[in-house]
């Protein structure tokens, strides 16, 4: 049995199947979620991708931690923000955080 259930969404949308049924998403998979969406809603994003200051950047990053410590179901101290370079020379974020049921990673392409 799950201790936590949700909808997915996907493209700002509840994902369905081929039947028009909404999907679900369990535990690991809802925290991933809601972090992405409280991500999403902080505006730090924009700043990040508005900033070439690599101390300024560090700044953003380090608040990007904390807006996912600030979920009690991640284990404190276990949350990193890396900036990574995509095999298309994109860089994007990689965050990943340990919970009670294991770790989960966004952004990872």
């Amino acid at each position: 049995m799950s201790t936590y259930i949700d909808l997915l969404i996907e493209n700002d949308d509840i994902a369905t199947d081929e039947a028009g049924q909404p999907l679900f998403i369990t535990d690991r998979d809802v925290i991933a979620q809601d972090i992405n969406h409280a991500i999403r809603e902080s505006g730090l994003l924009s700043d990040l991708i508005g900033e070439r200051n690599l101390q300024r950047r560090a700044m953003i990053r380090k608040k990007l931690r904390t807006v996912v410590e600030s979920d009690s179901r991640v284990t404190p101290g276990t949350s990193s923000v890396t900036e990574a370079m995509n095999s298309t020379k994109k860089i994007h974020l990689v965050i990943t955080a340990e919970t009670e049921f294991g770790l989960i990673t966004i952004g990872a392409s």
